[in-house]
């Protein structure tokens, strides 16, 4: 695992989603399909920001060279709060490894 490299959102040290799958050994779809789930346990500028429109824009021009936003139309990043809570939900086996 590299060395995460939180990004500053909104005054808060946040994770994008394929930064926190790596922390965790999964996959970002894991972890996106986790949230579906448990949408209602996470508060938004709490445990998570999602950029979309103009402000996902403006983040995408300052990240060039992640690839992995190119096709986004909705980015989640994750608080230290909503990583702890990612993490709890992985505790209780909500998050493993695609088998397919």
């Amino acid at each position: 695992m590299n060395q995460l490299q939180p990004i500053c959102q909104r005054g808060k040290r946040v994770l994008t989603t394929t930064q926190l799958a790596e922390a965790f050994g999964t996959e970002a779809k894991i972890i996106n399909r986790n949230f579906q789930r448990n949408a209602d346990r996470y508060v938004q500028g709490k445990h998570y920001f999602a950029l979309s429109g103009e402000e996902l824009r403006e983040f995408k021009g300052s990240r060039q060279f992640d690839d992995s936003l190119k096709f986004t139309s909705i980015l989640y990043l994750w608080t230290e709060k909503g990583a702890w809570l990612t993490k709890y939900r992985a505790g209780m086996g909500c998050l493993r490894k695609a088998s397919r």
